[in-house]
């Protein structure tokens, strides 16, 4: 009798979960133990992550390519769900204003996100307004500012196309930083 292949299964969710928990422990315990160990080591990273601008979109986009979704559920509750918006920003008319660009907009207008990143900033500014700012992989934060509410949370993963909120009194404004320096909108508008 012809012994039959063993088929090949997929690991269950439970499985997966608990492979990506372990991975990550050991991960972070190599790491604290090497801190621990080496205080050069530990003073270099500590001004890199709290003294510079260390881009957590970027860390995000690593750790989805090498391990998946960054939340452990996220495959189950975002299979069915679709974009809500894939159009680029619309406007009547822009102008430069402070550090960025005064957009008008039709009344109403429902921001959508030029990229996906991460929400590093949501609250109010002053001269902007509310305002969310989200941090691309390629460290270039971008500020949406003037909306009437601002219905995301900090540290949130907003995708390309998403909702960002609605613009106030038909003005949008948009600013694009890089480590600090504001960057010319028209090459990214």
């Amino acid at each position: 009798m012809a012994k039959k292949a063993k088929e090949k299964t997929k690991p269950s969710f439970f499985s997966r979960c608990l492979s990506k928990v372990l991975v990550l422990t050991v991960i972070t315990l190599v790491a604290l133990i090497t801190l621990k160990s080496n205080p050069n080591l530990r003073n270099t990273v500590y001004k890199k992550i709290f003294q510079n601008n260390m881009s957590f979109a970027k860390i995000n986009e690593v750790y989805k390519k090498y391990f998946g979704s960054s939340l452990p559920l996220a495959d189950n509750v975002t299979a069915n769900t679709e974009l809500v918006s894939a159009e680029k920003i619309e406007y009547d008319d822009i102008s430069k204003y402070k550090d960025g660009a005064k957009l008008i907009v039709k009344e109403n207008y429902v921001v959508p996100a030029m990229d996906s990143g991460l929400i590093i900033f949501a609250g109010k500014k002053d001269d902007y307004g509310n305002t969310i700012i989200i941090q691309r992989p390629d460290n270039v934060e971008v500020w949406y500012a003037n909306l009437k509410e601002v219905n995301v949370s900090l540290y949130d993963y907003i995708k390309k196309g998403e909702i960002v909120g609605e613009a106030k009194e038909k003005t949008l404004y948009m600013v694009f930083t890089k480590e600090g320096k504001a960057l010319d909108y028209q090459k990214y508008i």
